[in-house]
């Protein structure tokens, strides 16, 4: 970024308001796919929708209710089994980085399969997932997931 949009960005960031005080995660709740912000290609291939319950203290519910998956246990990095049908020995890594961004990684049998970043955005209104196979950025896509009411926005 050159000096000038770093000066731009800082002038525009100073008039923002502050942070909320969160009182539980902002993910949780039900999320869906966007019906008009993603590709055809991406609406093909992604998972239709999302059910979060992160806990203040880390636990954490993920659910894909259109996949019939479910995953249990902390946000910390550590390998949780996924179940779900035809997922036999797969498992989700959660690293928080911040209230905000989740980073998440897949494996089976210990071999990395894929990852990505989640990141509220629009002031938790939606979220981005950058996703991509296992080490390959340049295979990278974006999707995009909304609050059940916002599907079509």
């Amino acid at each position: 970024m050159c000096l000038l949009g770093l000066l731009a960005a800082t002038a525009a960031s100073a008039q923002l308001p502050p942070a909320p005080v969160l009182r539980e995660s902002p993910w949780n709740g039900d999320w869906v796919l966007s019906r008009t912000r993603n590709t055809k290609e991406v609406m093909e291939g992604a998972a239709e929708d999302y059910r979060f319950r992160l806990a203040p203290d880390g636990h954490i519910r993920w659910e894909i209710p259109s996949l019939n998956e479910v995953v249990e246990g902390r946000v910390d990095g550590q390998p949780m089994m996924i179940r779900r049908p035809g997922a036999e020995g797969q498992t989700l890594a959660l690293t928080p980085q911040g209230p905000y961004t989740l980073r998440y990684a897949v494996a089976k049998a210990g071999k990395a399969l894929g990852e990505g970043r989640m990141t509220l955005v629009e002031q938790g209104k939606a979220w981005v997932d950058i996703t991509q196979p296992a080490g390959r950025p340049d295979f990278a896509h974006v999707v995009i997931y909304v609050r059940p009411g916002d599907a079509d926005k």
